[in-house]
């Protein structure tokens, strides 16, 4: 009876560790954003980390989100699939991808260049991409593009015909097609494959908030005019995205972060003392 009992605060104590990792990440993020104040662009003229709101706009014409087909200057997506095995069926995250062209944030003092980012993470059949350290967006590598919601905005059967926009989706990350199962004749709920699409992007003419770096784009200047420059990853840190202000987002994260901490510590704590416990060691 132990042998099976033991197994609540087991998996009590490993969801803790799970939360103060996530709380951490955030937290981490929390203390970057925090460490730095929105620049306005005409008095950006040094090497370093900044941070600039303003106005985005395309560099030449918006582009197309894949999945719902908005001009944007900035998508963001993630892919999830209904996955059924044994006992157990969940949503598992099979794909992730952020793109922005080249494009310029404006606020009323000048113009700051940022430079194109194109991220994509594909899991395999069996896999999952992972990721904990957005909140409502996607983070690949060093790029983290972060939003006020993040809807899912369609979803479709294995079977079913998908969009244009779609369908170019799966080609580009090289998603697998898993139709015909048998075990489909049979679902009541969701079917094994479903898949749901979410995204989020940034229009031209939105608000948005950037955290990079700034450097000459010559790559060499020391000292530059803003349009002498542009804003791209840092080389130890985040480049941010967001269509939330600087306090907005900062809050967010800190909230996050506290929520996450504390909620682990207790279960992480409740799940070694339950294991104790039944191991008679108290």
């Amino acid at each position: 009876m132990v042998s099976d009992l033991v197994v609540v605060p087991v998996l009590a104590a490993t969801l803790g560790v799970v939360l103060l990792y996530t709380g951490w990440k955030r937290r981490r993020i929390h203390g970057q954003l925090s460490d730095v104040d929105p620049t306005p662009i005409r008095e950006l003229a040094t090497p370093g980390v900044v941070e600039v709101e303003g106005t985005a706009t395309p560099r030449d014409h918006p582009f197309v989100a894949p999945i719902t087909g908005r001009d944007a200057v900035l998508a963001a997506w993630k892919v999830e699939e209904w996955d059924e095995r044994g006992d157990t069926s969940t949503w598992r995250e099979v794909a992730r991808g952020i793109e922005a062209p080249a494009f310029d944030v404006e606020d009323e003092t000048g113009t700051l260049a940022v430079e194109a980012v194109s991220k994509r993470n594909t899991a395999g059949k069996w896999t999952q991409t992972t990721g904990v350290s957005a909140a409502d967006g996607v983070r690949i590598e060093d790029v983290l593009a972060e939003f006020e919601a993040f809807p899912v905005e369609a979803e479709f059967d294995p079977d079913e015909e998908l969009p244009d926009g779609i369908r170019r989706l799966h080609e580009d990350h090289g998603l697998y097609e898993d139709t015909g199962s048998i075990t489909n004749a049979v679902d009541v709920g969701a079917k094994h494959g479903r898949r749901r699409y979410s995204e989020q992007v940034v229009a031209p003419g939105d608000d948005v908030y950037l955290h990079g770096r700034i450097e000459a784009s010559d790559g060499a200047s020391e000292r530059f005019r803003p349009d002498e420059a542009h804003l791209t990853e840092p080389a130890d840190g985040l480049l941010v995205v967001s269509d939330q202000d600087e306090a907005s987002l900062e809050a967010e994260f800190a909230g996050s972060a506290r929520v996450r901490i504390v909620a682990g510590v207790v279960a992480t704590v409740a799940g070694v003392a339950g294991v104790a416990y039944m191991l008679g060691l108290l």
